[in-house]
């Protein structure tokens, strides 16, 4: 084999292994950039794309099925809390949530929606508060990130605000604030 021969063969061999290391590359790239998209968790068991706490201001509910249900009749402002049952931060999102006086008199109205029963929820719902039982179905059509996890809905059925509730949430201001106003907080 001659030289040039030799180095011929050797710049084919390189090439391979560069085309094959880009390949490695941009696949590392893409799998990054799906998991920036969103935080770990959000994409559903269905494949769904990853749906961050504000894609889904603005969102309009479907007037007839089970998302439709989340809207209390006649209410200018429902609040609804997605929990778990055993979730000790949702047990304290509900109670701060039953001293807010918009909830108690029933100005604003507060669904629930339990990814279990409501046993446990239903003690701390204040005023007019309901809660829907097996909930996960709209936990996942709504892409919820985690619990607990607070929106707000308008009379229309469009979601307006949306949070992921901390410890250091004020939620008497967070109801209160100026209906129809979008408004979101993200903890990370």
């Amino acid at each position: 084999m001659s030289f040039m021969e030799s180095a011929v063969l050797l710049a084919w061999v390189a090439l391979v292994l560069l085309a094959l290391g880009l390949a490695g590359l941009l696949r590392q790239v893409t799998v990054l950039s799906r998991s920036q998209a969103g935080r770990p968790g959000d994409a559903t068991a269905t494949g769904a794309a990853p749906r961050s706490t504000r894609d889904l201001l603005g969102f309009r509910l479907p007037t007839h099925g089970d998302l439709a249900g989340l809207v209390a009749p006649g209410a200018g402002r429902t609040v609804v809390a997605f929990v778990s049952p055993g979730c000790p931060s949702c047990v304290l999102t509900l109670r701060g949530l039953a001293d807010v006086p918009e909830l108690q008199d029933g100005t604003v109205h507060l669904v629930a929606v339990s990814s279990g029963s409501c046993e446990a929820a239903a003690a701390d719902l204040p005023g007019t508060g309901r809660c829907v039982e097996q909930g996960r179905p709209l936990m996942e059509q709504l892409h919820v990130p985690a619990t607990p996890y607070l929106m707000e809905v308008d009379g229309g059925g469009t979601i307006v605000a949306a949070t992921l509730p901390g410890p250091d949430t004020d939620l008497a201001a967070w109801v209160r604030r100026t209906p129809g106003r979008t408004a979101t907080k993200e903890h990370r």
